[in-house]
């Protein structure tokens, strides 16, 4: 109850009777309030914290300190820490200067190479990159170099190691081998190093028979189930193979 009227950390214990009750009435006297609230009232008091928050940021040193708080907790692009300033402040001058004290914080170069990096590690393909880091506002030329950085050895930006990770979980989920290529290509110049990390996975038949064991409990029919296991992408061929030795 308390957090549906901006109490953010309910209190659990009390000295005695009379320090229960202050803080009782206090809550009490918040909910009447919220009670009485109208979408117009509500829309006023959103306005007055809005502005409350913009003149508090008014102060170049305030901002400044915010601006380097957010640089360092969530490392975002040039583009998108003026943008954030702005939105803080809702003075673009200001923010400029901003981002002008923190520009040896914020090399485009460096953190947007850091990013692609990392979803790299994760298994992740170029275009995922690259949607990512637009979602980061970096400029289109400094993504580009980040994705031939990546990709200068084998054409594919795919890292084997995480790709191999990727192939497990998907192979532990029962996915076939033709699912599983939807997934982790985002290219033709993935292919190969996608083929390479499913055959060394092993084939697609201890996944569909795991499909066929799940699938056997809903009680449907033979062609049914032929259907269901050929929309995960299972090969004709091998669901009539396996049903017929099951």
């Amino acid at each position: 109850m308390e957090a549906s009227v901006g109490i953010r950390s309910p209190r659990l214990v009390f000295a005695d009777a009379d320090e229960f009750q202050v803080y009782w009435d206090r809550v009490a006297k918040r909910c009447e309030a919220a009670q009485r609230a109208t979408p117009a009232s509500r829309d006023a008091q959103r306005q007055r914290r809005t502005e409350r928050v913009t003149a508090y940021y008014q102060d170049i040193e305030r901002l400044s300190t915010y601006g380097l708080t957010y640089t360092l907790r969530y490392r975002p692009s040039a583009a998108k820490l003026r943008e954030q300033l702005i939105a803080k402040s809702g003075n673009e001058t200001l923010a400029d200067q901003v981002v002008q004290r923190l520009a040896e914080h914020v090399d485009d170069g460096a953190r947007a190479l850091e990013l692609a990096e990392s979803l790299q590690s994760q298994g992740r393909h170029a275009q995922q990159i690259r949607i990512k880091l637009r979602q980061r506002q970096f400029p289109a030329e400094v993504i580009n170099r980040c994705i031939a950085t990546l990709s200068a050895a084998t054409g594919s930006v795919l890292d084997g190691d995480a790709l191999a990770r990727k192939v497990q979980r998907f192979r532990a989920k029962g996915l076939s081998q033709q699912a599983m290529r939807g997934k982790l290509m985002g290219s033709a110049a993935d292919r190969t190093i996608v083929q390479e990390a499913m055959n060394e996975a092993g084939s697609d038949e201890p996944a569909l028979r795991a499909a066929i064991a799940r699938l056997s409990r809903k009680d449907l029919d033979r062609q049914a189930l032929i259907r269901r296991l050929a929309t995960k992408g299972f090969r004709y061929a091998d669901i009539v193979k396996v049903l017929a030795e099951s």
